[in-house]
């Protein structure tokens, strides 16, 4: 590809690109997608000469007073989008951008048209970056780099062949020689891309080391946020239930103690409900407080909210949440201590965590859990005293079919103690009912009822909400919890993705010594498994996506003092070794030189001499080997400076002939490539001849150039250059 044309295409490519990053964001008119990608078709068509090049050429052709019209029409449409249709500064600046660079891909003819070509195409990433923080803009990114670097590179060289060009025109003398234009050769492929590598790292440095400032004042005010449902003060029975069909993933979550899925009951609770009045769901210990903060910056459950049991080991959690409609933090049962980047953090009477504001973007935040275990004691107990405030809170019922408490009362008739009843309750419904998301949107006049001897099915909510009113029957503390599954493990980054389908509601029954422990009477069902290889290409893609939110999107300040003192820590390792090292070795030659002169003082004389004469073969064996180097590093180019610059001159000639397609062939003399130019191309023989005859004298004959010859060897291979075969 000619110079020309290949700085053409790279710079319609680069402009393409920063489009690309734009249309991907969804934010964008079809509007103007189609005119954008017109533009960009008919600019390409017109540099590759390709169908269509015709019909831009006459595009392109309109007079500066059209154009200077048009600009003026964009400028006018910026003003109304900005005040009237869009009202937001950042979708009005890029559909000004769109706009803008729809008109600059038909008007590129001077330098100044490329470069605000260029700047608009910049402006077009940088829009891109404030609209999204999906994966994609990686590669997008990565990609503008690579053309960018290309596009750089081919401009240079273009207006270095038109100022030669124009000097050639205007008959002056080249004092200097001017660079000899190149063709896009593998070579020259391959180093500018050698190039954007080294500028895309370079990047990447300067984005890890710069200190944060904060999230993109845009990018806050422009995410999407998820819709949920069961994490609110009042919950209806059956919402939970639309969302088992969702695959919206909502949080990720990283157990950096877990090499393994968890095998045993692994739930993400959220918020828990006290109040059942037939349909729906309450808490009436909402109420919340602010937790106070720890020295490191993080936010302790109170005490009283959970009972450790002695031996239990502390779970730790990183979860990066995505941007949803409640302000609930989610942990494994039960959460000791929660810590990120928060203003404050709530907590209301049943232990639930939460902001005090809805978030407006995906954030990131750490969790330590102590899993609720049950206790001998309370296992093998035959009744309990429980406290006033348990019994007032989760012991209350509706009004309630006389046919529960009677199914409750014949399910537990083989077990006496609370822990055993709680168990046959769940193990009842796990194994008596089934697993249904198709249960109607009409709810009965009493949904529990209708559930354990209508319809037999159901899914979360019904086996829960069941359970609870089964146990109160028989007079067993208990309540509902709302949250998620652990969703699926991901091998490839050791972490969970969960999704709107892995929400959940569960049962918390209380015991006296253990505190709240978690039953689910909710059967398994086993989900349709894709393709074993589709699975895990999803697998290594989610786990790409979930470095790029942890180290590039929620990259912060904090990141990079503990990167800083990661560094600083192995670099005090690496000292202390090499110092140990180095003692050690000093230690020993001053062990060794010790024991050789207590020898000497001993009167062995053969051994001394046998050392002196030790010493001064291997000095004069350095001395030799340091001389030799120092004669070959002065005699490493035998050539005079004269006889270089010769060598110089006449590559430059051979450069420009290989340009034309003449090219010298390794096994010919000069003089024999002298005439096989003038057979083949004689308008060049009257440049090649006379340059190769001074040539031959320098290279060969050790003479010198005049100022007057090297006068006239500039301007030979400045008509050589203008010479067209």
């Amino acid at each position: 590809m000619i110079l020309e044309r290949a700085f053409q295409v790279s710079s319609i490519l680069l402009a393409a690109i920063g489009f690309l990053g734009l249309v991907l964001t969804g934010e964008i008119p079809w509007g103007l997608v189609l005119l954008g990608l017109a533009s960009l078709v008919m600019s390409m068509a017109r540099a590759m000469e390709l169908a269509g090049e015709r019909l831009a050429r006459q595009i392109a052709g309109f007079s500066s007073a059209t154009w200077n019209v048009l600009l003026i029409a964009v400028f006018v449409f910026f003003g109304a989008d900005l005040l009237l249709i869009s009202r937001d500064i950042l979708p009005a600046a890029v559909h000004f951008l769109i706009l803008l660079i729809s008109i600059k891909l038909f008007h590129l003819r001077q330098r100044k048209d490329f470069l605000q070509l260029y700047a608009i195409s910049f402006l077009e990433l940088l829009a891109a970056a404030a609209l999204t923080v999906d994966l994609w803009y990686a590669g997008v990114f990565i990609a503008y780099v690579f053309a960018a670097i290309w596009t750089l590179i081919l401009y240079h060289l273009r207006n270095e062949a038109e100022e030669a060009r124009a000097a050639v025109q205007a008959g002056k003398e080249l004092h200097d020689p001017s660079p000899i234009l190149r063709p896009v050769t593998a070579q020259f492929f391959w180093t500018t891309n050698g190039i954007a590598v080294g500028s895309f790292c370079l990047t990447m440095a300067i984005f890890f080391l710069i200190p944060r400032i904060g999230a993109g004042f845009f990018q806050k005010n422009r995410v999407d946020v998820i819709r949920t449902s069961g994490f609110s003060e009042k919950v209806d029975l059956g919402v939970i239930g639309a969302l088992k069909l969702d695959p919206t993933v909502v949080m990720r979550v990283e157990l950096p103690d877990q090499a393994a899925p968890f095998l045993e009951g692994l739930y993400f609770r959220g918020v828990a409900y006290d109040t059942y009045d037939g349909r729906s769901w309450t808490n009436r210990l909402a109420t919340r407080r602010l937790l106070s903060r720890t020295p490191d910056g993080g936010f302790m459950v109170p005490s009283h909210q959970m009972l450790a049991v002695p031996g239990t080991d502390v779970m730790r959690q990183e979860v990066l949440i995505e941007a949803l409609d409640t302000t609930a933090l989610f942990g494994a049962s039960f959460v000791e201590s929660v810590k990120g980047n928060f203003v404050g953090v709530q907590m209301d009477g049943m232990g639930g965590l939460s902001l005090p504001f809805p978030p407006s973007a995906r954030f990131q935040y750490s969790v330590r859990s102590i899993p609720g275990r049950l206790l001998e004691a309370d296992r093998a107990a035959p009744s309990f005293i429980y406290p006033a405030f348990i019994q007032e809170h989760y012991l209350q019922l509706p009004d309630t079919s006389p046919r529960v408490a009677a199914l409750a009362r014949e399910v537990t008739s083989a077990v006496s103690t609370p822990y055993g009843k709680a168990r046959a309750v769940e193990q009842h419904l796990r194994r008596s009912y089934q697993y249904s998301l198709d249960v109607g949107t009409t709810l009965s006049a009493d949904p529990v009822e209708d559930f354990l001897f209508n319809r037999k099915s159901g899914y979360c909510e019904h086996y829960a909400t069941a359970m609870v009113v089964m146990l109160r029957t028989l007079g067993i503390p208990s309540r509902l919890a709302t949250g998620f599954l652990p969703g699926v493990w991901n091998d490839f980054g050791n972490y969970y993705t969960i999704r709107q389908e892995d929400s959940h509601a569960w049962v918390e029954v209380y015991f006296p010594r253990s505190g709240w422990v978690t039953f689910d009477p909710t059967p398994s069902v086993p989900a349709a498994m894709p393709s074993w290889v589709w699975w895990n290409i999803g697998k290594i893609v989610d786990s790409i996506r979930l470095r790029w939110d942890r180290y590039v999107v929620q990259y912060s300040l904090h990141d990079q003092m503990v990167v800083a003192k990661s560094i600083r820590d192995r670099s005090e390792n690496v000292r202390s070794e090499v110092f140990d090292f180095v003692s050690s070795v000093t230690r020993g030659l001053a062990s060794t030189w010790a024991r050789l002169v207590e020898l000497a003082r001993a009167g062995n004389g053969a051994l001394s001499i046998g050392l002196a004469a030790g010493a001064l073969v291997i000095g004069m064996v350095l001395f030799v080997i340091l001389r030799g180097r120092g004669r070959r590093q002065q005699h490493l180019d035998p050539r005079s400076p004269k006889q270089v610059a010769a060598i110089q001159i006449y590559s430059r000639m051979l450069r420009i002939l290989k340009a034309r397609g003449l090219q010298k062939s390794p096994h010919a003399t000069p003089l024999e490539f002298s005439r096989q130019v003038a057979r083949e191309w004689r308008d060049a023989a009257t440049f090649v001849s006379p340059l190769t005859d001074l040539y031959c004298q320098v290279r060969f004959g050790q003479a010198s150039l005049s100022s007057a010859e090297a006068h006239k060897v500039h301007d030979l291979l400045a008509r050589l250059r203008a010479v067209r075969r």
